[in-house]
């Protein structure tokens, strides 16, 4: 396993069984940045009133990736949002297999945009930043699609001076 997969993974075994509980128990706080600091020590939020790279490292530029996601949904072009993904990347859609890797990522979004992008009228919200170090941030997003209110949880990691999603999660709020 590499390294970068080992830091993934520890990443997200500290923080996604917080907010999946967090979830299903109807308990906003955890949901809103309140996990016990045992859960969180590693991850530091982004709460500073500046937006310099210096009080957030990579915050900024990772609201950036996933502004570059809903933007590239929005447009319906299935690459565009295949490229945000880094590509060994993990994809967990409400209702939907899990998809790992590139191909099973371009396949489930074709699927989701095909016969009409009902996209183009959704509504994206970033509601939280967490830096866990220089190379990693979880991005918190809302969005309205349709008559559904989607909750959504995004792992970036670098690879080389570019954001990627490598994991990302969503369910209905």
């Amino acid at each position: 396993m590499s390294k970068i997969s080992q830091r993934r993974a520890l990443l997200l075994a500290a923080i996604v069984p917080a907010l999946l509980v967090a979830g299903c128990s109807g308990n906003t706080q955890a949901m809103k940045g309140a996990a016990s600091p045992t859960d969180m020590d590693s991850v530091a939020p982004d709460t500073s009133p500046e937006d310099s790279p210096e009080a957030s490292p990579g915050g900024g530029e990772a609201e950036t990736a996933v502004q570059g996601f809903f933007d590239a949904l929005k447009s319906g072009n299935v690459d565009q949002v295949t490229d945000t993904f880094a590509d060994d990347a993990v994809v967990l859609l409400a209702g939907q297999p899990t998809a790992e890797g590139g191909e099973a990522i371009k396949s489930l979004f074709q699927k989701q945009l095909q016969g009409g992008n009902g996209m183009k009228q959704a509504t994206h919200t970033i509601d939280e930043t967490r830096t866990a170090g220089p190379d990693d941030a979880i991005v918190r997003a809302t969005s309205k699609q349709g008559n559904d209110n989607m909750r959504e949880l995004f792992v970036l990691t670098k690879e080389g001076e570019e954001w990627k999603i490598s994991q990302f999660m969503n369910n209905k709020g």
